[in-house]
Protein backbone atom coordinates (compact mmCIF):
# COMPACT_ATOMS: atom_id res chain seq x y z
CA UNK A 1 0.00 0.00 0.00
CA UNK A 2 1.38 3.37 -0.99
CA UNK A 3 1.22 6.09 1.65
CA UNK A 4 0.60 9.74 0.84
CA UNK A 5 4.32 10.60 0.90
CA UNK A 6 5.10 7.89 -1.65
CA UNK A 7 2.19 8.97 -3.84
CA UNK A 8 3.25 12.62 -3.69
CA UNK A 9 6.72 11.59 -4.82
CA UNK A 10 5.30 9.33 -7.53
CA UNK A 11 3.14 12.09 -9.05
CA UNK A 12 5.38 15.08 -8.31
CA UNK A 13 6.57 15.35 -11.92
CA UNK A 14 3.22 14.48 -13.54
CA UNK A 15 2.05 17.01 -16.13
CA UNK A 16 -1.53 16.59 -14.97
CA UNK A 17 -2.95 17.91 -11.72
CA UNK A 18 -3.23 14.92 -9.36
CA UNK A 19 -5.12 14.78 -6.05
CA UNK A 20 -5.44 11.96 -3.55
CA UNK A 21 -8.14 11.56 -0.93
CA UNK A 22 -9.24 9.01 1.62
CA UNK A 23 -12.79 10.35 1.11
CA UNK A 24 -12.49 12.33 4.34
CA UNK A 25 -9.71 14.77 3.47
CA UNK A 26 -7.21 15.56 0.73
CA UNK A 27 -4.09 13.56 1.62
CA UNK A 28 -1.85 14.79 -1.18
CA UNK A 29 -1.72 17.16 -4.14
CA UNK A 30 1.12 17.29 -6.63
CA UNK A 31 2.76 20.64 -7.55
CA UNK A 32 0.66 20.92 -10.73
CA UNK A 33 -2.56 20.59 -8.70
CA UNK A 34 -1.38 23.16 -6.14
CA UNK A 35 -0.46 25.60 -8.91
CA UNK A 36 -3.77 25.10 -10.73
CA UNK A 37 -5.83 25.55 -7.56
CA UNK A 38 -3.72 28.44 -6.27
CA UNK A 39 -3.30 26.80 -2.86
CA UNK A 40 -2.22 23.54 -1.24
CA UNK A 41 -5.42 21.58 -0.47
CA UNK A 42 -3.62 18.91 1.58
CA UNK A 43 -5.41 18.36 4.88
CA UNK A 44 -8.60 20.12 3.82
CA UNK A 45 -11.97 18.30 3.89
CA UNK A 46 -12.42 16.46 0.60
CA UNK A 47 -16.09 17.51 0.42
CA UNK A 48 -15.04 21.17 0.26
CA UNK A 49 -13.25 20.56 -3.05
CA UNK A 50 -14.62 17.39 -4.68
CA UNK A 51 -18.34 16.84 -5.52
CA UNK A 52 -19.91 14.33 -3.13
CA UNK A 53 -21.20 12.26 -6.08
CA UNK A 54 -17.57 11.63 -7.04
CA UNK A 55 -16.54 10.82 -3.47
CA UNK A 56 -19.46 8.43 -2.98
CA UNK A 57 -18.96 6.52 -6.22
CA UNK A 58 -17.46 3.14 -5.39
CA UNK A 59 -16.40 2.09 -8.91
CA UNK A 60 -12.76 1.19 -9.40
CA UNK A 61 -12.41 3.73 -12.22
CA UNK A 62 -14.59 6.26 -14.02
CA UNK A 63 -14.43 9.68 -15.67
CA UNK A 64 -16.56 12.75 -15.15
CA UNK A 65 -16.94 16.34 -16.22
CA UNK A 66 -17.65 18.19 -12.99
CA UNK A 67 -16.80 21.29 -10.96
CA UNK A 68 -13.76 20.90 -8.71
CA UNK A 69 -13.02 23.69 -6.22
CA UNK A 70 -15.50 25.81 -8.15
CA UNK A 71 -13.75 25.30 -11.52
CA UNK A 72 -14.86 23.25 -14.51
CA UNK A 73 -12.74 20.14 -14.93
CA UNK A 74 -12.41 16.79 -16.67
CA UNK A 75 -11.58 14.21 -14.00
CA UNK A 76 -10.33 10.62 -14.31
CA UNK A 77 -10.79 8.68 -11.07
CA UNK A 78 -9.01 5.50 -9.94
CA UNK A 79 -9.05 3.58 -6.66
CA UNK A 80 -5.84 2.53 -4.95
CA UNK A 81 -6.71 0.60 -1.82
CA UNK A 82 -8.56 3.02 0.46
CA UNK A 83 -7.39 6.03 -1.53
CA UNK A 84 -9.08 7.74 -4.45
CA UNK A 85 -6.74 9.23 -7.06
CA UNK A 86 -8.04 12.08 -9.25
CA UNK A 87 -6.27 13.07 -12.47
CA UNK A 88 -7.60 16.53 -13.28
CA UNK A 89 -7.60 18.69 -16.39
CA UNK A 90 -9.10 22.09 -15.66
CA UNK A 91 -11.13 23.67 -18.44
CA UNK A 92 -9.54 27.05 -18.99
CA UNK A 93 -11.63 30.17 -19.43
CA UNK A 94 -10.35 30.58 -22.98
CA UNK A 95 -11.73 27.53 -24.73
CA UNK A 96 -10.37 26.03 -27.95
CA UNK A 97 -12.19 27.16 -31.05
CA UNK A 98 -14.64 24.84 -32.75
CA UNK A 99 -13.44 23.94 -36.24
CA UNK A 100 -14.24 21.45 -38.97
CA UNK A 101 -12.11 18.35 -38.57
CA UNK A 102 -11.35 16.03 -41.47
CA UNK A 103 -13.79 13.53 -39.99
CA UNK A 104 -16.59 16.13 -40.01
CA UNK A 105 -15.78 17.17 -43.58
CA UNK A 106 -15.74 13.51 -44.63
CA UNK A 107 -19.15 13.05 -42.99
CA UNK A 108 -20.57 16.07 -44.82
CA UNK A 109 -19.16 14.90 -48.15
CA UNK A 110 -20.58 11.40 -47.66
CA UNK A 111 -24.06 12.74 -46.89
CA UNK A 112 -24.02 15.11 -49.84
CA UNK A 113 -22.96 12.25 -52.15
CA UNK A 114 -25.78 10.11 -50.77
CA UNK A 115 -28.29 12.90 -51.36
CA UNK A 116 -27.10 13.29 -54.96
CA UNK A 117 -27.41 9.56 -55.71
CA UNK A 118 -30.86 9.39 -54.11
CA UNK A 119 -32.12 12.43 -56.04
CA UNK A 120 -30.80 10.96 -59.30
CA UNK A 121 -32.68 7.71 -58.71
CA UNK A 122 -35.91 9.56 -57.89
CA UNK A 123 -35.49 11.67 -61.03
CA UNK A 124 -34.98 8.52 -63.13
CA UNK A 125 -38.32 7.23 -61.85
CA UNK A 126 -40.06 10.49 -62.76
CA UNK A 127 -38.55 10.39 -66.27
CA UNK A 128 -39.92 6.89 -66.73
CA UNK A 129 -43.36 8.09 -65.74
CA UNK A 130 -43.28 6.37 -62.36
CA UNK A 131 -43.36 7.63 -58.79
CA UNK A 132 -40.14 6.93 -56.86
CA UNK A 133 -40.31 3.79 -54.75
CA UNK A 134 -40.66 4.08 -50.98
CA UNK A 135 -37.16 2.66 -50.68
CA UNK A 136 -35.63 5.54 -52.65
CA UNK A 137 -37.65 8.22 -50.87
CA UNK A 138 -36.74 6.73 -47.48
CA UNK A 139 -33.03 6.79 -48.36
CA UNK A 140 -33.38 10.38 -49.56
CA UNK A 141 -35.03 11.48 -46.31
CA UNK A 142 -32.43 9.53 -44.32
CA UNK A 143 -29.52 11.35 -45.92
CA UNK A 144 -31.31 14.64 -45.31
CA UNK A 145 -31.57 13.89 -41.58
CA UNK A 146 -27.95 12.67 -41.43
CA UNK A 147 -26.87 15.98 -42.94
CA UNK A 148 -29.17 17.89 -40.60
CA UNK A 149 -27.69 16.08 -37.58
CA UNK A 150 -24.15 16.92 -38.67
CA UNK A 151 -25.02 20.59 -39.05
CA UNK A 152 -27.03 20.61 -35.79
CA UNK A 153 -24.11 19.14 -33.84
CA UNK A 154 -21.61 21.57 -35.35
CA UNK A 155 -23.96 24.46 -34.56
CA UNK A 156 -24.59 23.24 -30.99
CA UNK A 157 -20.89 22.78 -30.26
CA UNK A 158 -20.12 26.22 -31.67
CA UNK A 159 -22.88 27.88 -29.63
CA UNK A 160 -21.60 26.20 -26.48
CA UNK A 161 -18.10 27.46 -27.23
CA UNK A 162 -19.45 31.00 -27.63
CA UNK A 163 -21.75 30.66 -24.60
CA UNK A 164 -24.64 31.53 -26.93
CA UNK A 165 -26.77 28.38 -26.77
CA UNK A 166 -30.46 29.26 -26.33
CA UNK A 167 -31.50 28.15 -22.86
CA UNK A 168 -35.15 28.44 -21.77
CA UNK A 169 -35.82 26.68 -18.44
CA UNK A 170 -39.39 25.90 -17.44
CA UNK A 171 -40.88 23.68 -14.76
CA UNK A 172 -41.06 20.31 -16.50
CA UNK A 173 -42.19 16.81 -15.59
CA UNK A 174 -39.08 14.73 -16.30
CA UNK A 175 -41.00 11.46 -15.93
CA UNK A 176 -43.29 12.45 -18.79
CA UNK A 177 -40.36 13.73 -20.88
CA UNK A 178 -38.38 10.51 -20.47
CA UNK A 179 -41.37 8.22 -21.00
CA UNK A 180 -42.47 9.99 -24.20
CA UNK A 181 -38.92 10.11 -25.53
CA UNK A 182 -38.33 6.41 -24.82
CA UNK A 183 -41.62 5.43 -26.49
CA UNK A 184 -40.69 7.36 -29.65
CA UNK A 185 -37.16 5.92 -29.79
CA UNK A 186 -38.43 2.37 -29.14
CA UNK A 187 -41.02 2.74 -31.94
CA UNK A 188 -38.41 3.90 -34.45
CA UNK A 189 -35.99 1.15 -33.36
CA UNK A 190 -38.60 -1.61 -33.37
CA UNK A 191 -36.99 -3.37 -36.31
CA UNK A 192 -33.58 -3.42 -34.64
CA UNK A 193 -32.49 -6.17 -32.28
CA UNK A 194 -32.08 -3.82 -29.31
CA UNK A 195 -34.42 -3.52 -26.31
CA UNK A 196 -35.03 0.10 -25.26
CA UNK A 197 -36.75 0.89 -21.97
CA UNK A 198 -37.35 3.54 -19.31
CA UNK A 199 -37.50 2.91 -15.58
CA UNK A 200 -38.30 5.08 -12.57
CA UNK A 201 -40.02 4.79 -9.20
CA UNK A 202 -41.41 8.33 -9.47
CA UNK A 203 -45.00 8.98 -10.59
CA UNK A 204 -43.90 12.48 -11.59
CA UNK A 205 -40.78 14.54 -11.00
CA UNK A 206 -40.88 18.26 -11.73
CA UNK A 207 -37.68 20.22 -12.23
CA UNK A 208 -36.66 23.54 -13.73
CA UNK A 209 -34.98 22.53 -17.01
CA UNK A 210 -34.99 23.38 -20.68
CA UNK A 211 -36.96 20.37 -22.02
CA UNK A 212 -35.64 20.67 -25.57
CA UNK A 213 -32.03 20.71 -24.30
CA UNK A 214 -32.59 17.78 -21.94
CA UNK A 215 -34.12 15.90 -24.87
CA UNK A 216 -31.08 16.75 -27.00
CA UNK A 217 -28.73 15.61 -24.24
CA UNK A 218 -30.53 12.29 -23.75
CA UNK A 219 -30.78 11.59 -27.48
CA UNK A 220 -27.02 12.12 -27.81
CA UNK A 221 -26.44 9.57 -25.04
CA UNK A 222 -28.95 7.11 -26.49
CA UNK A 223 -27.41 7.49 -29.96
CA UNK A 224 -24.00 6.70 -28.46
CA UNK A 225 -25.41 3.54 -26.84
CA UNK A 226 -27.18 2.42 -30.02
CA UNK A 227 -24.01 3.04 -32.04
CA UNK A 228 -22.20 0.42 -29.95
CA UNK A 229 -25.10 -1.92 -29.16
CA UNK A 230 -24.78 -5.67 -29.66
CA UNK A 231 -27.54 -7.85 -31.18
CA UNK A 232 -30.06 -8.58 -28.46
CA UNK A 233 -28.62 -5.80 -26.31
CA UNK A 234 -30.34 -3.39 -23.96
CA UNK A 235 -30.39 0.39 -23.64
CA UNK A 236 -32.08 1.65 -20.48
CA UNK A 237 -32.94 5.22 -19.53
CA UNK A 238 -33.63 5.67 -15.82
CA UNK A 239 -34.61 8.56 -13.58
CA UNK A 240 -34.34 8.97 -9.82
CA UNK A 241 -34.20 11.64 -7.15
CA UNK A 242 -31.38 11.21 -4.65
CA UNK A 243 -30.98 13.73 -1.83
CA UNK A 244 -30.50 17.13 -3.52
CA UNK A 245 -29.85 15.66 -6.96
CA UNK A 246 -31.86 14.37 -9.90
CA UNK A 247 -30.07 11.56 -11.73
CA UNK A 248 -30.75 10.63 -15.35
CA UNK A 249 -28.87 7.50 -16.42
CA UNK A 250 -28.38 5.82 -19.78
CA UNK A 251 -27.06 2.26 -19.44
CA UNK A 252 -26.12 -0.20 -22.15
CA UNK A 253 -24.44 -3.60 -22.42
CA UNK A 254 -22.63 -2.79 -25.66
CA UNK A 255 -19.00 -2.60 -26.73
CA UNK A 256 -17.93 -0.14 -24.05
CA UNK A 257 -15.27 2.57 -24.33
CA UNK A 258 -11.57 1.64 -24.39
CA UNK A 259 -9.94 2.81 -21.15
CA UNK A 260 -7.29 4.82 -22.98
CA UNK A 261 -10.00 6.89 -24.69
CA UNK A 262 -12.04 7.68 -21.58
CA UNK A 263 -10.08 10.75 -20.35
CA UNK A 264 -10.72 12.67 -23.60
CA UNK A 265 -14.37 11.88 -24.23
CA UNK A 266 -15.65 15.30 -23.10
CA UNK A 267 -13.22 17.29 -25.25
CA UNK A 268 -13.67 18.67 -28.73
CA UNK A 269 -12.24 16.26 -31.32
CA UNK A 270 -8.88 17.20 -32.77
CA UNK A 271 -8.00 17.10 -36.47
CA UNK A 272 -6.56 13.58 -36.38
CA UNK A 273 -8.68 11.30 -38.51
CA UNK A 274 -8.64 7.83 -36.99
CA UNK A 275 -9.71 4.66 -38.80
CA UNK A 276 -13.45 4.27 -38.45
CA UNK A 277 -13.93 7.84 -37.22
CA UNK A 278 -16.72 8.58 -39.66
CA UNK A 279 -18.48 5.33 -38.76
CA UNK A 280 -18.42 6.27 -35.09
CA UNK A 281 -19.93 9.71 -35.63
CA UNK A 282 -18.48 13.18 -35.27
CA UNK A 283 -17.15 12.86 -31.73
CA UNK A 284 -19.28 15.82 -30.58
CA UNK A 285 -22.13 14.02 -28.77
CA UNK A 286 -20.61 13.77 -25.29
CA UNK A 287 -19.09 17.23 -25.59
CA UNK A 288 -22.53 18.69 -26.35
CA UNK A 289 -24.17 16.63 -23.58
CA UNK A 290 -21.57 17.91 -21.12
CA UNK A 291 -22.25 21.50 -22.19
CA UNK A 292 -26.01 21.09 -21.78
CA UNK A 293 -25.52 19.55 -18.33
CA UNK A 294 -23.42 22.58 -17.39
CA UNK A 295 -26.19 24.94 -18.50
CA UNK A 296 -28.33 23.17 -15.91
CA UNK A 297 -25.60 23.47 -13.22
CA UNK A 298 -25.06 19.72 -13.49
CA UNK A 299 -22.37 17.35 -14.68
CA UNK A 300 -21.78 13.96 -16.29
CA UNK A 301 -20.23 10.82 -14.86
CA UNK A 302 -19.19 7.92 -17.11
CA UNK A 303 -18.34 4.34 -16.19
CA UNK A 304 -17.37 1.95 -18.97
CA UNK A 305 -15.77 -1.45 -19.45
CA UNK A 306 -14.63 -2.47 -22.91
CA UNK A 307 -16.77 -5.38 -24.08
CA UNK A 308 -19.21 -5.01 -21.17
CA UNK A 309 -21.03 -1.73 -21.66
CA UNK A 310 -21.28 1.87 -20.54
CA UNK A 311 -23.22 3.79 -17.93
CA UNK A 312 -23.57 7.56 -18.19
CA UNK A 313 -25.18 9.50 -15.36
CA UNK A 314 -26.42 13.07 -15.68
CA UNK A 315 -26.40 14.69 -12.24
CA UNK A 316 -28.75 17.69 -12.01
CA UNK A 317 -29.57 19.86 -9.00
CA UNK A 318 -33.05 19.32 -7.60
CA UNK A 319 -34.86 22.68 -7.69
CA UNK A 320 -37.55 22.19 -5.09
CA UNK A 321 -38.13 25.94 -4.90
CA UNK A 322 -37.40 27.51 -8.30
CA UNK A 323 -36.14 31.07 -8.39
CA UNK A 324 -38.83 33.70 -9.19
CA UNK A 325 -37.78 34.17 -12.83
CA UNK A 326 -38.40 30.45 -13.47
CA UNK A 327 -41.82 30.28 -11.81
CA UNK A 328 -43.64 29.23 -14.94
CA UNK A 329 -46.71 27.01 -14.99
CA UNK A 330 -45.97 23.33 -14.50
CA UNK A 331 -46.01 21.52 -17.82
CA UNK A 332 -46.27 17.80 -18.52
CA UNK A 333 -43.79 17.59 -21.35
CA UNK A 334 -44.94 16.08 -24.62
CA UNK A 335 -42.59 15.40 -27.50
CA UNK A 336 -43.80 17.20 -30.61
CA UNK A 337 -43.44 14.85 -33.52
CA UNK A 338 -40.42 12.70 -34.22
CA UNK A 339 -38.23 15.25 -36.01
CA UNK A 340 -35.74 15.71 -33.17
CA UNK A 341 -35.42 11.95 -32.63
CA UNK A 342 -35.03 11.31 -36.36
CA UNK A 343 -32.30 13.95 -36.45
CA UNK A 344 -30.30 12.94 -33.37
CA UNK A 345 -30.49 9.20 -34.18
CA UNK A 346 -29.86 9.59 -37.92
CA UNK A 347 -26.48 7.85 -37.69
CA UNK A 348 -27.92 4.74 -36.03
CA UNK A 349 -31.42 4.30 -37.48
CA UNK A 350 -31.99 2.40 -40.75
CA UNK A 351 -33.33 4.22 -43.82
CA UNK A 352 -36.65 2.37 -43.45
CA UNK A 353 -37.41 4.67 -40.48
CA UNK A 354 -37.45 7.72 -42.75
CA UNK A 355 -39.88 9.13 -45.27
CA UNK A 356 -43.11 11.16 -45.43
CA UNK A 357 -44.80 8.82 -42.92
CA UNK A 358 -42.96 10.49 -40.00
CA UNK A 359 -43.10 14.06 -41.27
CA UNK A 360 -46.54 15.01 -39.91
Amino acid sequence: MHNSVELSRLFSSARQAVLGTDSSEIVFANPRAQAALGFDPTGRPAADIIPHEVLENTSESFVCAAPLAGRRANISVSRLGNLTILFVEFMEAEKPAMYLTRSIISNLRSNMTGLKISVDRCCDSFQDGRLPSEKYTSVLYHYYYCLLRTLTQIDSADMLERSEMLFTPVTTDLVKLCADLTDTVALLCSTQDVHISFTTTEAELFAVVDPSRIEQLLLNLIANSLQHAKPGGHVTLSLERRDASIILSVDDDGDGIPQEKLPGIFCLPDDVEEPGAAEGGLGLGLYISYGIAQLHKGFLLVESREGEGTRIRVMLPSDKEPSPKFKTPETTYRIEGAASVLTELADVLPSSCYGPKYED
